[in-house]
């Protein structure tokens, strides 16, 4: 069985945070974009720290098998991330060892085949995989695969783990979940054509069946508490309960995709040879920021983005924690962005809301929390409110941010949830730049906002995802690229959204099929009343 990561960077990130072992020996080839403050030295963290439970100490070694198990032996770390080297690749034989070694001392071990998995009619012989057809794997090993051989968008990467540890699928399976959103569902299906093609090509009955031996148990870490905590409690789409159907609702929606979405997207894949000009989408969300929240930009602001929001939310957390701060939840906020705070073991506040009030944030409660708190960071959904669907005005909007400013907070303002909203007369819309020229000059000087949203609502583009992050703060800028290993949009998508905000600005076409798709929201909410 296999569980699908954006990325192998993101599957080989995701594994650690879930387990959170000390000491972890992870290839010197995979190291490149994990946090930098795993990779310290062993001899250093203790000496002047300790090993603490909260941090995840990661040593580099070498690819070669030899002087892995070497260190394995002499380190005995919890977690082992490796590849294979080419010359070791055609047979199982180093896998076997490294199976051995690190079972020997009750270590996890991940291998990473990507650099050996070949998309082709006519693929190389990999011994793992040779291993794999006719030996379960123990259930202390897992294999990593990401697809980056692709030579059509080299740019678009999926990845999967394989592993025969039932409790391992789904726990990785929730992970991913929680901290990436789902992987992108039109790059799966990409690979998922290739597959079906070059599988198609199979002779049928040309390997004998291999009977499998029986599967070695192995006792090992567990999961991390924190971990173990959040995914027993957060609402996903991976369930426990024995339901065969996995439900694919969970903060989506399944309105009919417009047929200028479709064409978009299928013309972003029929062309070749597109210029840099053509998806780069920074100027067109930056206009679109500007229009539909009058949020402030200049030369010195920064867009990042992601197939997900949660993905940006994710980085923002451990922006967070590096500064020793605390994220402050409104009671009612989505769940999904809580549980993300707690499984990366971020301190997390919620901030008292009224339900007879639509869960709003109210400048008085805000003050009487943020006084009793240093480095706050303030996490606010609008301007459509999750989940009640009621809006902040602007004036309500300039008291929070006046608040938060009084007490050097950062603010993440979320309008992923925003771009459907049907109860909006004598609203206004916002001018966040006008709130915070009104602000700045008596604020303390620690005080910043940034802007997280999505794209799915505002130009009904259903599976295909988009999130964008907006930063002001170079000090926040600084930090978030300290955390990388973040899955991008491959081009595609940036030429699709690109067109689809170009579109949305012409009278009628994409205006018309939103205000027809909100009529019809509508007419649910009210039989929903009724």
């Amino acid at each position: 069985k296999v569980v699908v990561f954006p990325s192998r960077t993101v599957a080989i990130e995701n594994a650690l945070r879930l387990f959170s072992p000390h000491l972890a020996i992870v290839d010197e080839h995979l190291t490149r974009n994990l946090p930098r403050k795993w990779l310290t030295s062993l001899a250093i963290e203790t000496a002047e720290n300790g090993l603490s439970d909260d941090v995840v100490t990661v040593i580099e070694a070498p690819r070669q098998s030899d002087l892995m198990i070497e260190l394995i032996k002499r380190l005995k770390p919890q977690v082992v991330v490796t590849g294979i080297a080419h010359f070791e690749a055609v047979t199982s034989s180093a896998f076997v060892q490294l199976l051995d070694a690190t079972r020997e001392i009750g270590s996890r071990l991940f291998l990473d085949i990507s650099d050996h998995f070949e998309l082709s009619s006519l693929p190389g012989t990999i011994g793992v995989l040779k291993y794999l057809s006719g030996t379960p794997l123990p259930s202390h090993a897992a294999i990593v695969c990401g697809l980056v051989k692709n030579q059509v968008y080299s740019d678009l990467e999926v990845a999967f783990v394989i592993s025969e540890e039932e409790a391992i699928l789904k726990a990785l399976s929730k992970t991913v979940e929680i901290l990436e959103g789902n992987t992108s569902l039109i790059s799966q299906y990409y690979y998922g054509c290739i597959f079906h093609e070059l599988l198609s090509f199979q002779l049928t009955d040309r390997h004998p069946h291999l009977e499998r031996s029986e599967k070695l148990s192995v006792e090992v870490i567990g999961f991390a508490t924190s971990a173990i905590s959040v995914l027993s409690n957060a609402e996903l789409s991976i369930s426990d309960d024995g339901y065969p159907l996995v439900r694919m609702d969970v903060d989506q929606w399944f309105l009919p995709v417009p047929s200028p979405v479709k064409a978009a997207i299928f013309e972003s894949f029929a062309r070749q040879n597109m210029t840099e000009s053509e998806i780069d989408v920074t100027p067109c969300i930056k206009q679109f920021v500007q229009t539909e929240y009058g949020f402030p930009t200049d030369s010195g602001t920064e867009f990042i983005f992601s197939d997900c929001s949660q993905a940006l939310f994710s980085k923002l957390v451990l922006c967070c924690i590096q500064e020793g701060g605390t994220m402050c939840f409104p009671a009612g906020s989505n769940g999904n962005y809580v549980s993300v705070a707690k499984f990366l073991k971020a301190n997390t506040v919620h901030i008292p809301t009224n339900s007879e009030r639509g869960f709003k944030l109210t400048e008085d409660i805000l003050i009487k929390v943020l006084e009793t708190m240093k480095k706050p960071w303030v996490y606010i959904s609008g301007p459509t409110i999750n989940p009640t669907g009621l809006l902040y005005s602007n004036q309500e909007m300039e008291n929070i941010l006046s608040a938060c400013a009084r007490f050097g907070a950062r603010v993440v303002i979320d309008t992923s949830f925003s771009g459907l909203e049907f109860e909006y007369e004598g609203w206004g819309g916002w001018n966040l730049g006008s709130c915070l020229s009104k602000i700045s000059s008596s604020g303390n000087p620690s005080f910043c906002v940034s802007l997280l949203g999505g794209l799915s609502l505002k130009l009904l583009t259903g599976a295909l995802k988009f999130a964008f992050l907006a930063l002001n703060e170079p000090i926040l800028i600084e930090a978030f690229h300290s955390f990388p290993g973040l899955s991008k949009p491959h081009c595609t998508d940036k030429y699709t959204i690109k067109k689809l905000l170009s579109l949305r600005e012409q009278k009628g076409g994409l205006l018309d099929v939103a205000m027809e798709q909100i009529r019809i929201l509508e007419n649910r909410a009210k039989c929903l009343k009724e």
